[in-house]
């Protein structure tokens, strides 16, 4: 059984947190072939727990692409990497990536970011969500 934890912070459920606490996802956009875009924020401050890492999901429509996440954490512009991981999306064939993380820890209060890079110009938005616990 699970219970909703509110802390001011980051609604979750104890025990798991799926971030964005929605089910659109949140949009994280590549930059150029092979260049990083931008940390897009998926919380402020995680709450005042440690959390563990699982699992990034990533959707991209009707396009094939060799994709790479980073999941970095620490204040804006200063973000370091704590987890990094590939995936493949063929189009009409595979449009989604899961990435499993194993449980990497994310310290309480941290600030967690995402950014993508992919194999293709020009940019392209993802859809993405990921999973925790505590």
């Amino acid at each position: 059984m699970t219970t909703k934890v509110e802390d001011g912070k980051t609604p979750r459920f104890e025990g798991q947190i799926s971030l964005p606490d929605n089910s659109t996802g949140t949009t994280v956009t590549s930059s150029t072939a092979n260049t990083y875009g931008a940390w897009i924020v998926f919380s402020a401050d995680i709450g005042d727990i440690d959390n563990y890492l699982n699992e990034l999901f990533g959707l991209r429509l009707a396009v094939d692409t060799l994709t790479e996440f980073e999941v970095g954490i620490g204040a804006g512009g200063s973000e370091v990497v704590i987890a990094q991981g590939h995936t493949q999306q063929i189009a009409g064939v595979q449009e989604s990536g899961r990435i499993s993380f194993n449980n990497v820890r994310v310290p309480a209060n941290s600030r967690l970011a995402v950014r993508v890079r992919d194999n293709v110009a020009p940019t392209h938005a993802y859809i993405v969500f990921l999973s925790l616990n505590h």
